[in-house]
């Protein structure tokens, strides 16, 4: 299949949108919303060079980072809730998006780092498309919450190097609780099947920098040892133990997360002790621990 192909039945999902999970169906080329909040025309919040990622993909000068509005969902701790939940940003043409790709790479970004893009898969792959043809040289990344459909992650192949996934919840219950979504851990599964299909090892250049392959995040939550324990054992039986994981303890209680007494807090330090060495016991090796 070439990408232009892959493009065209990208193009053919937006509307009626099947893009995602959530399946909404609505005609978002009539610019009707869907349950997103996402219209036709991509819209972002901001592009930077990034240093927040995981060392090998920020390094010393950090990951071309595009950061987009609206998101498939509703999480009650989002710390982006400005314009992941309140739609805050600018709406840009495939045309200019290319450009902002081309001008990171220029600013020096190791990679172009797509953030919660599955709502604009069609226009961002597009566009990378489009800067390709006119020199980018960067490998792409899908940073997304793991709530994805394996049928359009299929068509990702040619456009996508790195698959950066969070594996959330352990239970379809707590993604709905807390994400406002059904059947979380079944698409996050067969999500990160796909996405190991494509990219079954991860590899470096010779400074330690991702080229290629799949991260999958884990963020630590308040009084969510046990929890971490039932994720790491799915990833374990899925997976296999030779996946790349990042263990994340940065959770801050922002947007509606003081509604939820459970996760109304920050990590303790002793928490975050205990969650590097649940991951050491369980077996894995390969990653990265990210501290606040």
């Amino acid at each position: 299949m070439t990408t232009i192909d892959s493009l065209s039945k990208l193009y053919k999902l937006l509307s009626p949108c099947y893009l995602c999970p959530l399946n909404c169906k609505v005609e978002r080329l009539g610019n009707v919303l869907g349950r997103c909040d996402a219209s036709i025309k991509a819209k972002i919040s901001s592009y930077t060079l990034y240093k927040g990622e995981e060392p090998p993909l920020a390094g010393n000068r950090g990951s071309g980072a595009i950061f987009f509005s609206h998101c498939n969902l509703k999480c009650v701790y989002c710390q982006n809730y400005n314009f992941s939940q309140f739609g805050n940003g600018r709406e840009v043409s495939v045309n200019e998006l290319s450009s902002i790709m081309l001008k990171l790479e220029q600013l020096g970004a190791l990679n172009i780092n797509l953030v919660t893009a599955t709502h604009y898969l069609p226009q961002a792959m597009a566009a990378v498309n489009l800067a390709r043809g006119k020199g980018l040289r960067l490998p792409t990344i899908l940073n997304t919450s793991g709530y994805e459909s394996k049928k359009v992650l299929s068509l990702l192949k040619d456009f996508i190097d790195i698959y950066l996934v969070d594996f959330r919840y352990s239970s379809d219950e707590l993604g709905e609780k807390y994400s406002g979504i059904k059947f979380y851990k079944r698409f996050a599964v067969s999500s990160i099947k796909e996405m190991l299909r494509q990219k079954p090892e991860v590899q470096f250049d010779k400074t330690g920098i991702v080229r290629r392959g799949v991260i999958i995040r884990l963020l630590v939550f308040p009084n969510g040892l046990e929890e971490l324990k039932k994720i790491l054992a799915i990833i374990k039986w899925e997976f296999g133990l030779g996946v790349c994981i990042s263990l994340m303890s940065q959770f801050t209680p922002v947007y509606r997360a003081k509604d939820f007494p459970e996760i109304s807090r920050k990590l303790t330090r002793e928490e975050i002790t205990d969650a590097i060495k649940i991951v050491r016991e369980e077996g894995f090796r390969n990653g990265w621990i990210q501290f606040d």
